[in-house]
């Protein structure tokens, strides 16, 4: 079977185009988080990393990586002023946006070129490099809406796709102003599965100081320009209604965002609505599940599927790469293929929910005991999610709803503290029968801190319901409150407890009635602030959240921890693997997003408390969940665990050099105190310290300009040439002077003092640079020369800037230089190497 992984045509033409023929070949030099961020100049390690790594060449020379770096950094500047804390992009991140930078220039330079190099490389690589483009058809102009104007992103759960949305936004914006057609957007719409996703997407976009707004057709700006719009697609028809808007009301040529592209994939009515919306305009879209969407199919639907987004994924973090990377948690996948009721099983059953509710409580009690050791670690309080297939059914079927099933099994646990006692024994002592294939118990190597501490079993009973439950008494009722005033809300007691859980569904009264009719204690209360969207509060006192697959979407949490799927079927796949995603998200040490035992050495701290790894752990319990073996079989298909039981052992690191005082190892750094951008202004002036600057502006044209009429990419003798007077007297000089006042801005250069004078006078003396460029480009036969002239000035301008800048500098700090010696306390210098070795692999049959 033919899979969307080998497909992706788009993918794997930009990576040839940096010189490589997968992710990992960039990756292995990008991956260390001490290349994050930005230089003093404000360029990105990331930059200087490509270029060190020759992945600069003809198609993409420094120079113009370098403009894309400072497109990325500009673009993210303007959606940062309202956050906390600074963007600092992971690499996969970064080459996501650099990717577009790549795509969206030659895209708006010149699409017939595009689609024939395109169709030339997969004529040329397939069947290599593991590359299979069969179901994949030509690139065409006439089915656009396919072919060239959109791009897809399969990137994990947790990787920072809202981001990248909005960054995607801005360089759409770019490039449409650099092409002088701006005003030919229609509007800017992001599409969204359900309106609690809008309400989330509304504050993310608040955040990035973006304007935008929730959908309304009663006002707003439906029918006026910029601000981008938040929709869900159940309010676009075919005809309009009271809280509904005609498809064809939107017209055709605009920017269309679409969260969570994997819904409506199948060749539904959602998708031939997206599609209406961007016919002339362009779409990006994004998604986790591109992949499982495509495996769900078969036959024509499923060729159809994979030409598609073989042709528009621009790039792929799928869930492997995001793993192997180290991000993310853990997990521990366990599935129990048996009816609640089945006859002889019921015991088996509620061992196997009590094994989840005491991995839980072990999860809160490492978090209690170790809050402080681990605080830098960012490991949010845990939190237990149930997620049934089925929210309600009627009273009439034999089998109650599987949310009833999870209460009453709750009710029993805390009434009936004899047997919960027992059964905590049984599990603790690995006694419970619940055995894989080689008949050794699956919870064998579990509930590692709970024995450590020696407890009797009816005391870990005791402080489950104290910690879990909210409750100090045994024995006393689970009470099921409908909260008046949140809508859909439904809070969890224990007697006269603080609510320790909360149910959000859509049908509340309905799940009401069938827990009143299996005579469950049922209340209402007035209450005033909502316990479901409290629950990533600190003061939060909710450790169970249960409800539907809708989960999955629209809401989002760091705390999940453990995860319990109920009746869950194979055709819920991608939304199961949505809600997977959401619990595997971790923030990480400084916001590393990734796990301790993956920390690069550069991050790593002193110290890593051993538990972590308990935290770092995503428990998913399934109870007649197909899909979970499914999904089994998918992650070690993909060359990813199906489970994580790691052992970690430690090595001391002997020093090859014992006495670093006697050595006198040396090293150079600045004197204390030196500071060139306090103590020198820098004149931009014509200096004679700067000579001898290079630009090739042949790959820039080749771009522009298509193989059919131009014969730049056969030429054997390359031309030079110079802006000439003639030239400089149709640039904009306004704009030239606040382009580089922008450049240096971004830059941090601070100390440098322009004019536009200086700047036109630099360029009217042409002696300082090399410009290999066709003659045919600087001849005055169209007027659209213009806007190549001046964006070649301003190319030239930024190499003099930075050239003169740098000059300056190294001359301030040519006598500012001391050396060092170094001692043990050295960052380059490790004490210990920690590494994990897989002790087992547990099945539950």
């Amino acid at each position: 079977m033919t899979k969307l992984s080998s497909s992706l045509v788009l993918n794997k033409y930009i990576l040839n185009l940096v010189g490589v023929s997968d992710l990992e070949a960039i990756s292995r030099d990008l991956k260390d988080a001490s290349i994050e961020g930005y230089n003093e100049n404000n360029i990105s390690y990331f930059h200087h990393a490509l270029v060190a790594k020759l992945f600069s060449n003809q198609n993409l020379p420094k120079e113009l990586l370098l403009h894309y770096d400072q497109n990325i950094y500009s673009h993210t500047v303007a959606i940062s002023g309202k956050r906390d804390e600074p963007i600092r992009w992971k690499y996969f991140q970064y080459m996501a946006l650099l990717f577009t930078e790549i795509y969206l220039d030659k895209y708006f330079s010149e699409k017939n070129v595009l689609k024939d190099q395109l169709n030339d490389f997969m004529a040329l690589h397939h069947g290599r490099d593991k590359n299979d483009f069969s179901a994949i058809t030509d690139y065409r102009l006439e089915t656009i809406i396919t072919d060239l104007n959109k791009l897809a992103y399969w990137n994990a759960t947790g990787s920072g796709k809202t981001l990248i949305m909005h960054i995607n936004i801005l360089q759409y914006r770019y490039y449409l102003k650099l092409h002088n057609i701006e005003n030919s957007l229609n509007r800017i719409i992001v599409l969204t599965p359900n309106e609690g996703l809008s309400k989330q997407h509304l504050k993310e976009f608040v955040l990035s100081d973006m304007e935008a707004e929730l959908f309304s057709k009663s006002g707003g700006t439906l029918f006026v320009g910029q601000k981008i719009e938040i929709i869900d697609i159940h309010k676009l028809e075919e005809t309009s209604g009271n809280r509904t808007v005609a498809v064809e009301a939107f017209e055709g040529n605009n920017l269309v965002l679409v969260d969570e592209g994997h819904r409506g994939s199948g060749g539904t009515e959602w998708k031939d609505k997206r599609n209406r919306l961007c016919e002339t305009g362009f779409s990006f879209e994004y998604s986790a599940t591109f992949g499982q969407a495509v495996h769900a199919l078969s036959g024509a639907k499923q060729k159809a599927l994979i030409d598609e987004y073989g042709k528009a994924t621009l790039f792929d973090y799928s869930y492997r790469y995001f793993y192997n990377d180290g991000y993310g948690k853990d997990y521990q996948i366990l599935n129990l293929n048996e009816q609640w009721h089945e006859p002889g099983k019921e015991e088996r059953v509620v061992l196997y929910l009590t094994a989840c509710l005491l991995s839980f409580y072990e999860q809160l009690l490492v978090f209690k005991e170790h809050g402080k050791a681990i605080e830098p670690f960012l490991i949010d309080k845990p939190l237990a999610i149930f997620v049934g297939g089925k929210v309600t059914k009627s009273i009439s079927k034999e089998t109650a709803s599987d949310v009833v099933e999870v209460l009453k099994f709750i009710e029993a646990f805390a009434k009936n503290d004899t047997q919960s006692t027992e059964r905590i024994k049984l599990l603790i002592e690995a006694k419970d029968g619940l055995n894989n294939e080689l008949g050794h118990s699956i919870f064998r190597n579990a509930f590692k801190e709970i024995r450590k501490l020696g407890r009797s079993a009816h005391s870990v009973f005791q402080d489950v319901l104290k910690e879990v439950f909210n409750s100090d008494v045994a024995g006393a009722s689970l009470h099921i409150d409908n909260l008046k005033g949140q809508e859909g809300e439904i809070g969890l007691r224990i007697g006269n407890g603080e609510y320790f859980g909360v149910i959000n569904v859509g049908d509340d009264k309905g799940l009401l009635k069938i827990c009143e009719a299996h005579k469950m204690s049922i209340g209402e209360r007035d209450f005033s602030s909502s316990l479901f969207h409290d629950i990533n509060s600190k003061t939060s006192k909710v450790n169970i959240l249960i409800g539907s697959k809708k989960f999955s979407e629209g809401w989002s949490s760091w705390r999940v921890s453990t995860m319990g799927l109920l009746n869950i079927g194979r055709g819920e796949g991608s939304e199961i693997i949505q809600l997977f995603g959401r619990g595997v998200r971790l923030k990480g040490y400084k916001f590393s997003l990734k796990r301790s035992t993956a920390l690069d050495t550069s991050l790593k701290p002193d110290y890593i408390p051993e538990i972590l790894p308990i935290l770092e752990t995503l428990n998913i319990f399934g109870l007649r969940a197909d899909y979970m073996q499914q999904f089994k079989d998918y992650l070690e298909e993909e060359g990813l665990p199906a489970d994580s039981d790691f052992e970690k052992i430690s090595i001391n690191i002997l020093p090859t050099i014992s006495n670093l005082s006697e050595k006198k190892l040396k090293y150079i750094k600045v004197k204390g105190g030196s500071n060139f951008k306090r103590d020198v202004l820098v004149d931009v002036i014509l200096s004679e310290k700067v000579t001898s600057i290079f630009l090739d502006w042949y790959p820039k044209v080749q771009v522009l300009k298509s193989s059919k009429t131009t014969n730049v990419s056969t030429v054997l003798a390359f031309e030079e040439g110079k802006l000439e007077d003639i030239h400089i007297a149709f640039l904009d000089w306004n704009k030239i002077y606040f382009e580089i006042q922008k450049f240096k801005n971004e830059r941090s250069w601070y100390n440098i003092n322009l004019s536009s004078e200086a700047l036109k006078n630099i360029l009217l003396n042409p002696g300082w640079y090399n410009l290999l460029i066709p003659s045919s480009e600087l001849e005055f036969t169209d007027y659209s020369k213009v806007k190549l002239w001046h964006e070649l000035a301003l190319t030239l301008l930024k190499l003099f800037v930075e050239r003169l800048y740098n000059y300056q500098k190294n001359k301030f700090y040519s006598d500012k230089i001391e050396v060092a010696f170094i001692d043990s306390t050295h960052p380059n210098f490790e004490a210990e190497y920690n590494f994990l070795v897989k002790k087992t692999e547990d099945r539950l049959i």
